[in-house]
């Protein structure tokens, strides 16, 4: 088991731009390019074939973040009786102040929600929550 560990360690540390094609048009990873041409390593096809699998399964991730995952921002969250109103007035003073920004009015009985954005990755959306909780100081950020 600390072998498989230490080997996986070191694929972490040395596959990227280590990529060769073989026979088969599958990309293969030398993660020992790198040590002395004296090194002998005996790595055995299941493992090439692994690695191989799961760096094609990385390469497949789309823009929309990690498992398919994006994230929004709350600025209104509210089940009083003029919640309805005070979503709209919410909903229309965000569009006026960030043009462009997609805007989504919900109900979700007993709550009227205003969510606006759409960010690819926690740390992204919290860079917009900044400047969004000078206006809405309640906003928080949501998973889609």
């Amino acid at each position: 088991m600390k072998r498989l560990t230490v080997i996986l360690a070191l694929l972490c540390l040395y596959l990227p731009g280590h990529a060769q094609e073989n026979a088969d048009s599958v990309a293969v990873y030398d993660v020992f390019s790198r040590f002395s041409e004296n090194l002998r390593v005996k790595q055995s096809s299941e493992l090439r074939s692994a690695v191989a699998a799961h760096i094609e399964r990385n390469e497949k991730r789309t823009a929309s973040g990690l498992n398919g995952q994006t994230f929004s921002i709350r600025i209104f969250f509210d089940s009083g009786q003029n919640a309805r109103a005070a979503s709209e007035a919410a909903a229309t003073r965000f569009r006026n102040l960030h043009p462009g920004v997609p805007v989504s009015r919900t109900f979700t009985n007993p709550f009227f929600k205003v969510t606006v954005g759409n960010y690819s990755s926690r740390p992204e959306a919290a860079n917009a929550l900044k400047t969004i909780q000078q206006e809405f100081p309640a906003a928080f950020i949501v998973r889609n």
